[in-house]
């Protein structure tokens, strides 16, 4: 696969990821993270099995990824970096981040393996 069509192919697996997150789709998104992932999210750690529990208890009113900037760093290795604007009434979870993502193929099987986002202060 060429890098353009693998950086598609990560960038819609990465809004795939965003729209479990955002429905509280917990199965969806733990298909898609690693069960031992690296997240941080909010200053807080958890694997990738403990966020994917939290996320049943999210209900985004709505959000919008921007900026990407896909790094291929080999044909198993892909890094994300992008903006995402979130509103929800929770306050925590909502405002402008930046957001990183390390994405492996193992076997055929896109994971995330790495997650940390930083709220952009304006």
């Amino acid at each position: 696969m060429d890098n353009l069509s693998l950086q598609e192919k990560v960038i819609s697996m990465e809004k795939k990821m965003w729209e479990a997150f955002a429905t509280g789709d917990s199965t969806s998104f733990g298909e898609i993270v690693s069960t031992d992932a690296i997240m941080i999210c909010g200053g807080f750690k958890e694997s990738g099995s403990e966020y994917t529990k939290i996320v049943k208890h999210v209900n985004l009113s709505n959000y919008e990824l921007s900026e990407f900037d896909v790094k291929v760093i080999n044909q198993n290795v892909v890094l994300t970096n992008y903006v995402v604007r979130v509103g929800c009434q929770d306050y925590t979870l909502a405002g402008t981040f930046r957001v990183s993502s390390l994405w492996i193929n193992d076997n055929g099987n896109w994971k995330v393996v790495f997650n940390q986002d930083s709220k952009v202060i304006l």
